[in-house]
């Protein structure tokens, strides 16, 4: 692990500090006058954190083996001295612990600031406008802290979308030898179209029942359903485990 730290720091640092860029950009951006800067609530920093960590987690999983792309490069890689078990076991550390921890703490060296001037000029046009602006709630604004963003229900619905998308762009960087990037994401935009289409067809709980519906089902139900989240990321990752170690055997 510390030689793929040293190997790798500068590329995870640069990566990091153009997310940190765009997310000042964009706060800037909401923060100017008549932007309506009252509109970067609690809420608001959430939907950005979740948005965040949704995009950039997904890229981030499917550059982590990037070397594979160049021949040379994947030569080395897949002589290092360690199994493939133990190659992919750090790929999970690495791309699904300790990328959004610190993702988290990027995020905040924006949204700290932004989230205080924003809470600051909400504050001011609640003081100054009277009955204009009373569906601001003081208690709206703020600084955000990301274990806050939402309900556990949510929390149970994104941490198996953010594995599956973490897992997914993993193995299409280990699986398509040519132009992996390109391929993952027109293979996502595939299999996105056929889940449209089973939503379409099977209604808007299709995917989400376990919690919009739960009192309607019994215990078996609900436990396939929750069982299916847990099990979708878990495949995709063993999925990429396999493509691994056949690359490694190639």
């Amino acid at each position: 692990m510390i030689a793929t730290w040293l190997e790798e720091r500068r590329t995870w640092a640069w990566f990091l500090g153009v997310g940190v860029i765009v997310h000042c950009l964009l706060v800037l951006a909401l923060l100017l006058p008549g932007a309506g800067s009252f509109t970067l609530s609690k809420a608001s920093q959430g939907g950005l954190w979740i948005a965040g960590l949704v995009i950039t987690g997904t890229i981030f999983a499917g550059r982590y083996f990037q070397a594979m792309a160049r021949r040379e490069s994947a030569l080395l890689l897949l002589t290092r001295p360690a199994t493939a078990f133990e190659k992919w076991l750090l790929a999970v550390l690495v791309v699904a612990v300790a990328y959004p921890l610190a993702y988290t703490l990027a995020f905040q060296i924006c949204n700290i600031p932004a989230g205080l001037i924003a809470a600051s000029q909400a504050g001011e046009l609640m003081a100054i406008s009277g009955d204009s602006y009373a569906y601001l709630k003081p208690e709206d604004y703020g600084v955000l802290r990301p274990w806050q963003a939402m309900p556990a229900a949510g929390w149970a619905t994104l941490v198996p979308v953010v594995l599956a998308l973490q897992g997914f762009a993993l193995l299409g960087s280990l699986y398509f030898h040519r132009w992996p990037f390109i391929k993952t994401l027109v293979a996502g935009f595939g299999l996105m179209l056929v889940l449209i289409l089973i939503a379409g067809v099977g209604g808007n709980d299709t995917f989400f029942a376990f919690w919009h519906e739960r009192d309607r089902h019994g215990l078996p139900a609900q436990l396939v359903l929750g069982g299916t989240w847990l099990l979708i990321p878990a495949l995709v990752w063993l999925a990429a485990l396999f493509a691994l170690q056949e690359r490694q055997e190639a």
